[in-house]
Parts: structure tokens; sequence; C-alpha cells
């Protein structure tokens, strides 16, 4: 495992490295990532605290940083990723999600641990590196790793089929009020019990996974449409623009207008033919 702090060599052109990388922005950190989906179209996702973005290994991207940029990346190598990561989920046959910046609070608290611990990264032992890859690559693949339709959460949350069910029902009704009592009836669960669940499978109460669904589609509409913002506050269920902006000041660091601007600035950037960086 290789533990270091962003770099002006790791900004700008494109980077497909063979390595499963984490990205865990400091407080002062403005981090842009710009990644190539399945469909073909670049996605960039805006990373600040408390949120950390999980890169798969050989995938094409790109870093952009802010003022302020303080970044940690932990990476694990590939083969060591996989084996852990079939071990934690009994089964060979697994895929990454889509890229995007998520809130994690087990990531967080190892990467405040290595940096409160261990100043000086040059100090840390091939053992402790070894434990903290294991722990980081099991968490990751029981997280952000789809394996099987019908695979439930290890941690004894809901089964991943009602998981599905519940995200759909968020994302279809993302512009209106969503209760819990709603959620819960979709899966045939108490209100408490649903609570208790969903958290034990997203470490996200309902409420919070909900507001922060609110703020990616906000995000993906303020960069790739020009509807004005106030627009954008209803799509996303929030009733009015001041409350929208308050809000997403707040997970972002920046107000709606800022955010479009700095999307658009980081996405038209040239992203050059990949590099072939091997840390591992």
């Amino acid at each position: 495992m290789r533990i270091a702090h962003l770099g002006a060599a790791d900004l700008g052109s494109v980077r497909m490295r063979s390595s499963l990388d984490i990205l865990v922005p400091k407080e002062t950190a403005n981090l842009f990532t710009t990644h190539r989906m399945l469909a073909g179209r670049d996605r960039t996702a805006y990373v600040r605290a408390p949120l950390v973005a999980v890169v798969p290994p050989a995938l094409p991207h790109s870093l952009a940083d802010g003022p302020g940029s303080n970044t940690l990346i932990l990476s694990i190598a590939e083969p060591f990723f996989s084996e852990t990561a079939r071990a934690a989920l009994g089964s060979d046959d697994f895929t990454f999600v889509e890229p995007h910046a998520a809130t994690d609070s087990l990531i967080r608290e190892v990467a405040d641990a290595v940096d409160r611990e261990f100043p000086n990264l040059d100090r840390l032992t091939v053992s402790f590196l070894d434990a903290l890859a294991a722990l980081l690559s099991a968490h990751v693949a029981r997280n952000y790793v789809a394996a099987g339709p019908e695979r439930a959460m290890s941690t004894g949350g809901l089964a991943a089929h009602k998981m599905r069910c519940v995200y759909r029902f968020i994302a279809e009704h993302l512009g209106e009020t969503i209760r819990v009592e709603q959620l819960a009836a979709e899966v045939h669960l108490s209100p408490f019990h649903f609570a208790r669940m969903f958290k034990q499978s997203t470490e996200q109460s309902p409420h919070l996974y909900i507001l922060m669904q609110r703020i990616k589609r906000a995000k993906e509409l303020l960069a790739s449409t020009d509807s004005p913002i106030i627009e954008v506050a209803a799509d996303v269920g929030f009733r009015t623009q001041g409350h929208f902006t308050g809000v997403f000041h707040r997970y972002t660091g920046f107000t709606p207008k800022v955010f479009r601007t700095s999307a658009r600035e980081a996405a038209s950037q040239p992203i050059d033919s990949p590099g072939g960086d091997r840390d591992r």
C-alpha cells in the first residue's frame, strides 16, 4: 500500500493507475476528478471534505485542484485488493459502481488517524500498511462493489434487491418530499427497522443519504444544463432557492453559481493520452 499527498505531478493529465486509489481531501482542499463513463461521456465530480472519492484500478481519470488543496491518496495494488475483495464478497464476479464523491466515515477516520499518528509517512511499517490495506480493501469491496444481483449486505443491513428498490424510489422522487415511512413501505418494514437497517447498509441515515443525492443531482444539473438555479433547486426537492443555496454551500463549500462556473472550467480542460503511472 502507498500513502502520499496529492502533488503537482498528479494534476492535469490523464492517470490510469494499476492501483485502487482512495482520495481523501482535508478540510481546506478543493478537488475535481474527471473520468470517462461507460456511455462515453466525461463526468466531473467535486470532492471536498467530508466527502471522499474511490477510483477503481485502470480507470482513466484526471485531477484538478483548487485553492488550498491538501489531499491524501491511499493507493492499494490491484492484485491485493482483488484477493481481499474475493474473500470479503465470497465471489470472483464483482464490478465497481460508477465512481462518485461519497460520505464515508471509516475512510475518513483512517486517513485522519494516519495524519495524526504518523506525520512522517516514511516511518510507516510494512505490517501496518498491509493491515491498513486489508481493512480498506474489505470496506471498499462491501460498499463500492456490486457482486451478484441478490447479495445481501454483510453488515446485517438490507438485502441488495431491497436496496435497489429504495435507491430507485429516491431517484424517481428526488424533487419531492421523501419520508422514511414511504421508503419503509417500499420494502415492507417498519420505519424504525428500516432506518436501522438502511444505516447498517450505507453508513448513512436515510435523511443524510437523500440529502447527499439531492446535492449530487444538483451538481450534475449545474454542470450540464443552463437551467436557472431556482429551477435546479426545485428539481432536487428544495422549496426555496435560499434554502438550496445554504445547504449546497454547507456541503460543497461553494454557492451553486460558483460551483457551476468552476465545474465547467474544469470540464473544459483538455485530457491528454493515458500516461502509464505504475505506482503501487
